[in-house]
């Protein structure tokens, strides 16, 4: 299963991106990593899987100091999530039905 990032063309969003899986019918969107700031002049990294399914006992969104290790940590839940083969299933289908 390959993830990549692509990153997102906004004004507001200066180091934020889509994470993408691939497949053999396409890529999809599957999650975010980007920077979030924080009250005051704080900011952190930020990832999350999209929530198109409930994420029962797996860790599915978080915060830490750079995108490398979102990216580690998101990678690691995806795993986790579509390793039973009827979540991935459920989940592309969801993203399959919002496409246009």
């Amino acid at each position: 299963m390959e993830l990549y990032l692509r990153k997102v063309q906004h004004v507001q969003a200066k180091d934020n991106y889509r994470v993408i899986l691939k497949t053999d019918e396409g890529d999809f969107e599957i999650g975010s990593i980007g920077v979030q700031h924080q009250s005051g002049s704080s900011t952190v990294w930020i990832w999350g899987i999209d929530t198109l399914l409930p994420m029962r006992e797996i860790e599915s969104e978080g915060q830490g100091v750079d995108r490398a290790d979102r990216m580690k940590r998101f990678k690691a839940a995806w795993i986790r999530f579509a390793a039973d083969e009827a979540n991935l299933a459920e989940f592309l289908n969801m993203k399959r039905k919002r496409r246009p």
